[in-house]
């Protein structure tokens, strides 16, 4: 099942896609369920979807705005070769906040002085119940589906290394629209592993490669990430990205006016917009 949020009217509705048509509850007294995707999943085992009726969409908004975002460091193999980075004994995660986040058809936006502006496309792991100290055995149980992510970093930001601190991961992966998230969410009986991931600009293929690759599965990343963190539904962690980023390949960065696609074979196509800040 793809589940998105679209602007319908006036409103903001959560909305489900079937066979290229766009179709949302018509009970009433949902509305706090149906215009907000975190409270929706908590609902999601108790809605009825025989309720559908088609509507019109004037525009794909963010499928969510998680709570909580987790980013694992070189969690793909072809990554940690293209980098000369050894890949970590262990998970190491970065965040992002709420205002990275922008949805499908949405721009992303160069911040002034940046010139080394990147895409890392990833797949979003959406958890779907309340879960803390989860085993791995059990931690796909907590998984409610899956999206499609870009990673934008600004590397002029994020880099060099500032000894014995680290890289800069909040201005280097913090930065207004550095989250695209999209276009919905595939709920996971429809998306099982492995996915191939994509990543175009301008139609150029950049990045392609495989989950496969990934050096810690999504079941490691959750039960590490929810070691003393409570998971939430609607909270976000994405898988990490294969080889073909910019900063690595000698390839072109971002620059004003490019389109930026991410594909992810059993979920979709995020298609961003780049535009310079004024």
């Amino acid at each position: 099942m793809k589940i998105g949020v679209a602007k319908v009217g006036q409103e903001r509705r959560v909305v489900i896609i079937k066979n290229n048509t766009t179709l949302s509850f018509t009970a009433e007294g949902l509305s706090c369920v149906l215009s907000d995707m975190r409270s929706f999943i908590s609902a999601f085992d108790y809605l009825k979807f025989e309720s559908l009726e088609e509507v019109k969409v004037e525009k794909f908004l963010p499928p969510l705005v998680p709570k909580k975002v987790f980013l694992p460091a070189v969690n793909f193999r072809s990554h940690s070769q293209e980098s000369s980075t050894k890949p970590p004994e262990e998970p190491y995660f970065f965040t992002k906040f709420s205002n990275t986040v922008v949805g499908p058809d949405e721009e992303v936006i160069l911040p002034k002085g940046a010139s080394r502006v990147d895409y890392e496309g990833e797949i979003g792991i959406v958890i779907g119940k309340k879960g803390k100290y989860i085993p791995r055995e059990r931690a796909l149980d907590y998984v409610f589906g899956y999206t499609v992510v870009n990673d934008v970093s600004v590397r002029d930001m994020q880099y060099p290394e500032r000894h014995p601190y680290g890289l800069n991961w909040v201005l280097g992966k913090g930065v207004d629209t550095a989250l695209p998230i999209g276009p919905w969410i595939v709920t996971k009986e429809d998306a099982g592993w492995p996915m191939k991931i994509s990543t175009r600009v301008n139609g150029e293929v950049r990045q392609n490669g495989t989950t496969e690759e990934m050096v810690f599965d999504a079941a490691t990343l959750i039960s590490y990430v929810s070691n003393g963190i409570t998971l939430e539904p609607g909270d976000l962690i994405t898988t990490g990205t294969p080889s073909g980023v910019a900063e690595f390949t000698g390839s072109r960065y971002l620059e004003d006016g490019d389109v930026v696609e991410v594909i992810v074979d059993k979920i979709g196509t995020l298609r961003n917009m780049v535009k310079r800040e004024a």
